[in-house]
């Protein structure tokens, strides 16, 4: 079976930062605890090895998890990381590019 691109990141050590109190850690936070409620399950549990206090900062939007660590717990919570995501992304702003000050015309397509 061949490797996902989570997979492949994981393994790279590949580290995404973002700011911490964002809306996205905020949401991301609360859709943790929500799932991790509905299953009954203490923050010990879902994040061992690592901190109950960890847990605790990821749940309030205080810190965002490194991949490997928002994987151990999607797979705790039984949901594909990509459910965490998804549930998230609807509040992420879009891309915004300000428009540069010179004019510049289109280049001409290359051959």
């Amino acid at each position: 079976m061949p490797k996902s691109s989570i997979t492949k990141l994981l393994e790279a050590g590949v580290t995404v930062r973002l700011a911490r109190n964002s809306e996205f850690s905020q949401r991301l936070g609360a859709t943790i605890r929500a799932r991790r409620r509905a299953l009954g399950m203490t923050q010990t549990q879902l994040g061992k090895p690592y901190t109950k206090g960890f847990v605790s900062e990821v749940e309030r939007g205080r810190s965002l998890p490194s991949l490997p660590a928002l994987a151990l717990m999607a797979e705790r919570l039984a949901i594909p990381m990509s459910y965490l995501l998804d549930e998230v992304k609807a509040g992420l702003p879009a891309v915004y590019t300000p428009r540069d000050d010179n004019d510049h015309s289109p280049s001409p397509p290359r051959r």
